[in-house]
């Protein structure tokens, strides 16, 4: 590479043109550059673009931005995550997407390593990072069920290359840091939103930063053996400055029939007390809510649809909140509309935002199904869970839901420490009533993760027993009568958990099929919700006339063997689907009950 930086002044390069170059090649340092509406675009001999904003017209600071570009370029990154121990199947990981965008844009020469969407084992991903001997940074996304994997990559990579720099972010790093940085495993663990954090730290591993890593906001690392924890960071307060995120994984999402993902908001004015996404937020400053605007939305949808792609999954927290109203939903369906786009579109909601004008205008917009936050039939159970809506208002969601077609993926708890016996006859009724709604199964316990406002209230009370699996904190059932009952439904739910994740994983993680193969899977769905109502109105009417735990454990494994063919049946037809539609299940047991 010469040493002195050519630049020539002068040649044109339209906006289109700008927007659609984009991988760059740097093996020369001969440069022209343009002006245009108070922006430079730079390109190099190949054509080959970088698109450089808030740099100064002296044609000096362009040769400086321009050297400190190449060496850059020299230093390559490399994002990856482990394969997760979980009962779903792969999709898209975003965040990813998102952080090898703003470091390209930043000049850095990214991959994406997805061990989970690439079905690689954590050996095949630790091989590729050592064989490429260009690498000297690496980041990985950590998250609960593959923390302690990382954890080990991290160490093999330290052996192997000491002079790979590490950095790790996700829930784990910013719930658990000390965890992730003791002993020098990763250089940097970054907490909160990684898009601002990570260019800063990559500066700073490449010699680019003008300031001491403990300026660096929102990370934590190891000095002299003590643990420094820097100030917290600003939430993203614009998400519409985020450039759009890298779509190197989306054929191999495509490639396994998985929806493609998109993001237009993120955080949740709820205050559940399960919930890890609100305490992720709080780690951070700054408004809870954020959503990106109408026209951004809508760009990055047609983008999407002028890549092949339909099948679309909203991974927002909280789709809906009151910055949307119905006038908003009724404009984003008509931009939709007017932009021609036919796509198929999956997104989540809370019940307290569900009204009637805006499912209609989103139904018109490609929606067609919808997660949404039950989690329980009793009104003093979503008191205890700190839920924004009660039991009516979860009611007149459905209602609304159902009436527009709208498949709903209900998130469900049945069981805390607190639990009465009178909540559970109470959920009987009303999963009854709405038994048409998706459910994983009869058995579903609220997680005590780190960092959780009911993990927190668990340690003031003393009632933790163990930390089990994964971060989440183990706790027992105060009601004896609702212990035995936990006890039976677990019992029956193990014993056929694994085709129950079968049939129901391509209608909620989703799939990308079409409506008759979603009906088709929701149909045999259904009637594993049957099976499931009628044992669990068994249990409630045996634990409540007193039975005993063995005998109670004996009717338990008399009706599972008694509906072994019932369930051999729905195995059949499910796999006749998957081979149907060119599905391949290949989730592991779900590692939150089999303990």
């Amino acid at each position: 590479m010469k040493s002195e930086i050519v630049v020539r002044e002068n040649m044109t390069l339209t906006n289109k043109k700008a927007r659609n170059m984009c991988r760059l090649n740097y093996e020369n340092n001969d440069f022209w550059f343009t002006m245009k509406d108070g922006r430079c675009v730079i390109i190099d001999k190949s054509k080959k673009i970088i698109h450089i904003e808030g740099v100064g017209n002296n044609i000096q600071e362009y040769y400086k931005y321009l050297q400190s570009i190449i060496e850059k370029r020299r230093k390559k990154i490399i994002l990856t995550t482990l394969s997760p121990d979980t009962h779903r199947t792969s999709e898209e990981n975003l965040g990813l997407s998102y952080l090898a965008s703003v470091l390209r844009k930043s000049g850095y020469n990214v991959e994406i390593i997805d061990g989970w969407l690439q079905n690689l084992s954590d050996e095949e991903v630790l091989r590729k990072i050592l064989d490429d001997k260009e690498v000297t940074i690496v980041g990985v996304s950590c998250y609960m069920s593959n923390n302690d994997k990382s954890i080990e990559l991290a160490k093999k990579i330290k052996r192997a290359r000491t002079q790979i720099k590490l950095m790790c972010g996700g829930f784990g790093p910013s719930f658990n840091p000390q965890r992730f940085v003791k002993d020098g495993v990763f250089d940097i663990a970054m907490i909160g939103e990684g898009e601002e954090s990570i260019v800063e730290v990559a500066d700073y591993f490449t010699g680019n930063l003008d300031r001491g890593i403990e300026d660096i906001n929102g990370i934590v690392f190891e000095r002299n053996g003590e643990i420094v924890r820097t100030e917290k960071r600003e939430l993203i307060s614009d998400l519409d400055i985020i450039p759009f995120p890298a779509r190197d994984t989306m054929k191999m999402a495509i490639d396994r029939k998985s929806t493609v993902n998109i993001l237009t908001a993120r955080g949740c004015m709820g205050n559940c007390l399960f919930c890890s996404v609100n305490a992720f937020n709080k780690l951070s400053n700054g408004k809870k809510w954020r959503g990106r605007s109408i026209d951004s939305i809508v760009d990055e949808l047609e983008q999407l649809q002028n890549m092949g792609v339909k099948y679309i999954k909203v991974i927002d927290d909280s789709f809906l909140e009151n910055e949307r109203d119905e006038q908003w939903t009724k404009e984003f369906s008509e931009k939709v509309k007017a932009r021609g786009l036919d796509i198929s579109l999956r997104g989540s909601l809370k019940a307290d935002q569900v009204e009637d004008g805006k499912i209609k205008y989103l139904k018109e917009a490609g929606f067609h199904s919808f997660a949404c936050g039950i989690e329980n039939g009793s009104n003093t159970a979503l008191k205890r869970m700190n839920k924004s809506a009660n039991l009516e208002t979860n009611k007149k969601a459905l209602d609304i839901l159902k009436k527009y077609g709208i498949y709903v993926q209900a998130g469900y708890i049945l069981f805390d420490d607190n639990t009465t016996f009178q909540e559970l006859k109470e959920n009987y009724d009303f999963l009854r009533e709405y038994d048409w709604i998706i459910t994983k199964g009869i058995f579903s316990e609220m997680f005590a993760a780190d960092g959780t406002l009911y993990a927190e209230k668990l340690k003031k009370e003393d009632k933790i027993v163990e930390n089990d699996v994964y971060d989440n904190n183990k706790y027992e059932i105060v009601d004896p009568k609702v212990r035995l009952t936990y006890n039976a439904l677990k019992k029956w739910h193990k014993s056929h958990m694994r085709l129950y994740d079968m049939i129901i994983d391509p209608i909620s993680s989703p799939k990308a099929i079409d409506t008759t193969g979603e009906q088709a899977f929701y149909d045999l769905y259904y009637q594993l919700k049957l099976k499931d109502l009628e044992f669990m109105k068994m249990v409630l009417d045996n634990v409540e006339k007193g039975i005993t735990e063995g005998e109670l454990n004996e009717k338990v494994m008399a009706h599972i063997v008694s509906n072994s063919d019932f369930y051999a049946s729905i195995n059949r037809s499910g796999q006749t689907l998957c081979e149907m539609y060119n599905l391949n299940y290949d989730g592991k047991e779900n590692p939150f009950i089999r303990w």
